[in-house]
């Protein structure tokens, strides 16, 4: 008996101890549920409160802290920038430290604590490899209680648009500053030789009776006047390629005479300056190819002129033809210009081929010119696919490389091949004696000025003062009146581009044959384009080199003979 009275105390007490540990974990779990609630109830409040403040905004991530600051809320996309979860965050809000650069961390851990709570606290950070974040925080309060809300949003692309905005305005900058630079320059530049030819006139004038110092004093002043030409020209291209206006117009060339004329060009001036010039062609197995000759002349004038300005005596400059492969129907063409001169320091090989500026900016008080020959040089090649390669040293000299692919022309017969190549005409043996030249120009002084330089060579000139003129002249006399026409292009009532292709289109027998030439201030390879389209047989710029157009009409004369004479023109 007294067993069973034991053991059912026993079973009481177990019962009694199963069922407090039973109130107990009840208890434990209701406040564990009580606590999570409260948790969530103040994390929909929470959200409440920081999307009333901040709105919905989808790109950034928010954080909400307590007075202790602890979080009560992480919005879930805060992974895009932390690289961590809402849930890191909950437990211990030092993760948010791991994926930001550590100067930045430590920035924030300097400035933040002296904000003062009032408006905006705001700082920048960047995270990850190459992101960038913008941290906004704020004092907040709802219902009753204090927090500050952070919003943390994503402005890597924000970022990359204002860097490259600041590196396209800094470009901007420079080159404005390097053309005012240019500016100040060129009007030095320009003036100087202007003093010059003003001054050369003035001696000459007063010299009038000493006939071997006139001819010295109109020499020096054609040759500074034949420079600012030049400059001027640099001048029109660099604009035109700036413009996005500039067009080559190919034709089929002799890459052989190309080379002849570089080396007639250069020779006499480089030898006279005590410089050894050279030029040559290397591997070649064709010789015509097309392309556009006059701009590849341009090209290859500008790298000599550069070699020369900076070579000094007994220095050499050689410029190389050279063929390296034949594809198909085009050839990799290379040309060199290689000299001996100063050389080109590393920093500024890059900033030689931008336009407006040159090595140092004592180059052109030194050396003269533009600053703008390089840079047109490294357009031109690059309009023709091609690019340019410069090799240099300080006081070793300077390697210029111009790698081009050029069609084969239809003309091209094989090396091996006997070439015979059309005789050239020259033009030299020409004379104005007895030639009837009719004289399209509306400007006096140009007039006067061709008029007495035609005249006192033989020349039987009739003027005309437009365009409508020289029409009505070449119309209205007989067959044969005229042997050559000079035509202005921009001249009133009608211009000569428009009264050449009237003549070409009247019915008399020489309106075919007569030869017309343009006088024209148009100087790009458009210009003569457009005059060739209206009838014209070559073109001449202004201001007139009367030496050259006297072999112009004396080459088109010989041509118009022999095509009377059954010959080929």
């Amino acid at each position: 008996m007294v067993y069973v009275i034991l053991y059912s105390i026993i079973l009481f007490l177990l019962a009694a101890v199963a069922v407090v540990f039973c109130l107990l974990y009840i208890r434990l779990r209701t406040r564990d549920l009580n606590a999570k609630t409260q948790r969530l109830h103040m994390e929909i409040e929470a959200e409440r409160a920081f999307s009333s403040i901040y709105g919905n905004a989808a790109y950034a991530s928010f954080l909400l802290i307590d007075e202790a600051k602890q979080p009560v809320f992480v919005s879930p996309n805060i992974t895009a920038i932390f690289g961590v979860s809402a849930e890191d965050v909950y437990t211990d809000l030092a993760v948010l430290k791991r994926n930001v650069a550590r100067e930045d961390s430590r920035t924030f851990a300097q400035t933040f604590p002296k904000w003062d709570g009032q408006g905006l606290f705001e700082s920048e950070f960047t995270f990850g490899e190459n992101g960038y974040a913008r941290l906004t925080a704020e004092r907040a309060q709802y219902g009753g209680k204090e927090y500050i809300a952070f919003m943390f949003s994503d402005i890597t692309s924000e970022r990359e648009k204002m860097d490259k905005l600041k590196q396209e305005l800094d470009a901007a900058l420079g080159q404005a500053a390097a053309k005012s630079s240019f500016l100040s320059n060129m009007s030095h530049e320009i003036r100087t030789p202007m003093n010059g030819v003003m001054g050369m006139m003035s001696l000459a004038r007063m010299n009038i009776n000493d006939p071997e110092k006139v001819s010295s004093y109109l020499e020096r002043a054609e040759y500074l006047s034949n420079f600012l030409i030049g400059m001027i020209n640099d001048i029109l291209d660099i604009s035109k390629i700036e413009s996005g206006k500039m067009l080559l117009f190919n034709t089929d060339f002799d890459v052989f005479a190309l080379a002849d004329k570089i080396n007639n060009m250069f020779y006499n001036t480089t030898t006279e300056k005590g410089i050894n010039f050279k030029v040559e062609t290397v591997g070649f197995t064709v010789r015509w190819l097309t392309g556009d000759e006059l701009r590849l002349t341009q090209i290859i004038t500008n790298l000599v002129s550069n070699a020369n300005k900076f070579t000094p005596k007994g220095g050499r400059v050689e410029v190389t033809f050279k063929q390296l492969d034949r594809l198909g129907d085009h050839v990799q063409l290379m040309i060199r210009v290689r000299d001996t001169g100063k050389g080109i320091s590393p920093e500024s090989i890059r900033k030689i081929l931008r336009p407006f500026e040159q090595e140092e900016a004592s180059t052109s008080h030194n050396y003269g010119g533009t600053g703008l020959g390089l840079a047109i040089t490294d357009n031109f090649v690059r309009l023709m696919g091609g690019n340019i390669v410069i090799d240099s040293e300080l006081g070793k000299g300077s390697d210029f490389s111009v790698f081009l692919s050029l069609p084969i022309a239809n003309v091209e017969q094989d090396m091996q091949k006997p070439v015979t190549l059309p005789k050239e005409v020259s033009g030299d043996t020409f004379s104005y004696e007895n030639c009837r030249i009719l004289l399209a120009e509306d400007n006096e002084i140009n007039a006067e000025i061709a008029m007495e330089i035609l005249e006192s060579d033989g020349a039987k000139v009739t003027l005309a003062h437009d365009g409508l003129e020289a029409l009505q002249a070449f119309t209205d006399n007989p067959e044969n009146t005229f042997d050559i026409i000079l035509m202005d292009i921009q001249m009133p009532n009608m211009d000569g581009r428009e009264a050449t292709r009237r003549i070409r289109a009247s019915e008399k027998k020489d309106a075919k044959s007569i030869i017309i030439v343009a006088l024209s201030a148009d100087a790009f390879v458009e210009d003569v384009k457009k005059s060739e389209e209206a009838g014209m047989d070559a073109h001449v710029s202004k201001p007139v080199d009367f030496g050259e157009l006297k072999k112009v009409c004396g080459r088109l004369t010989e041509s118009r003979k022999r095509e009377r004479h059954g010959g080929a023109r």
